[in-house]
């Protein structure tokens, strides 16, 4: 299996916990395409940030992956990466149709827990080193606390090596753990209790198919659970899929339609298709 791990850094930051979308744009500064073939990655960056027409670029290399056979993998991928590349690029319905057709490992874990999951933990359940958290500055010295809250800081004062250092350790590993899952058929880590926990992965399922797993039971959980509705609420709306040039047969076979049947909007989707 060939498998291709996409991870972007964003311009702006936003607070903690925060929703994003109320800090947008945020601009993207560099971006990496990691492969299972090849030993670095491939980067895309630009100083302050990528250009519109870049960012569509960025959007085309993707659809070329998976065009070559790649299998396309991201960690919260489908909420954050796309969205954000959705944002910037302005080619919305092409990043959803690469979403809903990738691997988002943490949505397999999400979807069937309903909470999230860092990939600091998934890679240690793995026995896989964790993320990059050291990186060397331009004077020499070392920052031992690097994330992804701070790149954007860091870009802004030319620390580009440090950044692009920090974003293949995002790229790289994800392919190994990827790997791991698919062999072992599960993810595992070590819960904030201390409980080694797992979660069973058949396969590697796409986003789309995601969407058919059966609604978890969250009645346990003291916080809010995720919501799967508002990790796709950046795609567009309904009227934008539905244009005259497509055929039913040829939007059925989008990867668009698998969404949990007692959601609103997917049903109105399925039947609209049957009229067509």
């Amino acid at each position: 299996m060939k498998i291709a791990a996409f991870d972007l850094e964003i311009a702006k930051s936003f607070p903690d916990g925060g929703n994003w979308k109320s800090s947008a744009p945020l601009g993207i500064t560099c971006a990496a395409l990691g492969y299972s073939d090849k030993d670095e990655p491939t980067f895309f960056h630009a100083a302050p940030s990528l250009s519109r027409d870049a960012c569509c670029e960025l959007v085309r290399e993707l659809q070329r992956v998976t065009n070559d056979g790649y299998t396309l993998v991201t960690w919260n991928g489908t909420a954050f990466d796309f969205a954000v590349l959705a944002d910037e690029s302005g080619m919305a319905r092409e990043c959803a149709e690469l979403a809903l057709a990738h691997v988002d490992l943490m949505l397999i874990v999400t979807f069937q827990r309903g909470y999230f999951l860092s990939l600091q933990k998934a890679l240690k359940g793995a026995g896989i080193a964790g993320k990059k958290q050291d990186v060397v500055l331009n004077d020499g010295s070392r920052l031992y606390e690097m994330s992804g809250k701070l790149a954007p800081e860091l870009w802004a004062k030319g620390e580009y090596d440090a950044v692009l250092s920090y974003l293949r350790e995002d790229v790289m590993p994800l392919i190994k753990l990827t790997q791991i899952v698919a062999h072992a058929k599960t993810i595992r880590w070590t819960s904030n209790k201390g409980n080694f926990t797992s979660c069973a992965v058949k396969k590697l399922f796409t986003v789309r198919e995601c969407f058919d797993f059966p609604l978890p039971d969250v009645s346990w959980m003291s916080t809010e659970p995720a919501h799967r509705e508002k990790l796709i609420e950046w795609m567009p709306p309904l009227s934008e899929f539905l244009s005259t040039n497509d055929s039913a047969r040829s939007l059925r076979e989008l990867p668009l339609f698998a969404f949990a049947e007692q959601e609103p909007y997917w049903r109105e989707f399925r039947y609209a298709l049957k009229f067509r």
